[in-house]
């Protein structure tokens, strides 16, 4: 009897007791991640937290995924992001990828040996690149919203900001205009004169005709230079 009035002076609830013996249940640490996921797409999210971070569904858990050490936290919407920000803050990873330390790799080149050198990100070339390979290769200008293109990209350099569909488009117009203004002046500064010359062709397959308009020219160094002026279909 004594005993059954002692437990009903002080009640304590059984999942109190649970909560006070492992604190860890409130805040568990980040686990790695493996292979039993599914990348989830980030929809509306706006923080640019999430520029480091990949959602991802782990069994029934929603969780995000750091870029660079590819811990797991707390990925639902009412998480909020302050948690993210603080493992950013220690992510060790993300110190030594900071895009200031450089790291030996080799050196692009279209012919000859490659050398390996002391590279450093810099995410304004590496757009600049991005732009370039789409304008040479053709590529559709929706790859860059792909998830999985976004994800390799995400793997190679965290640190990149994948440039949307429109942005992307807006950095090849301004790199046409940019060159387009260089070419105009290494054709009014040449003392020689400029010969032009039209090519056209019709796509069989798309059954359109094309036109190429391009100048000649030898430059003051007596060298060969041929630019594409204009290209119209």
């Amino acid at each position: 009897m004594a005993q059954e009035a002692a437990a009903v002076a002080n009640p304590q609830p059984q999942n109190q007791q649970a909560a006070v013996t492992n604190p860890e249940a409130q805040n568990p640490e980040p686990t790695l991640a493996g292979n039993d996921e599914e990348v989830l797409d980030l929809g509306n999210l706006k923080s640019d937290v999430w520029n480091h971070f990949i959602k991802i569904k782990k069994g029934e858990l929603i969780k995000a995924k750091c870029n660079h050490c590819k811990k797991l936290l707390a990925g639902e919407s009412n998480n909020r992001t302050s948690h993210l920000r603080n493992h950013l803050k220690s992510c060790m990873q993300r110190k030594i990828h900071d895009g200031k330390q450089k790291v030996l790799g080799a050196n692009f080149v279209t012919k000859g040996k490659r050398e390996i050198v002391a590279t450093q990100f810099n995410a304004a070339v590496s757009r600049q690149d991005l732009a370039v390979a789409v304008i040479m290769h053709g590529y559709s200008l929706s790859m860059v919203e792909h998830l999985y293109f976004r994800r390799f990209l995400s793997g190679l350099q965290p640190l990149f900001s994948v440039p949307t569909r429109n942005t992307l488009k807006s950095d090849i117009f301004k790199m046409y205009e940019s060159e387009k203004s260089r070419i105009m002046k290494l054709i009014g500064g040449n003392k020689g004169r400029v010969a032009i010359t039209t090519d056209m062709w019709t796509a069989i397959n798309q059954k359109k005709g094309y036109m190429a308009v391009t100048a000649h020219y030898v430059d003051n160094s007596w060298i060969l230079r041929s630019h594409l002026l204009r290209y119209d279909m």
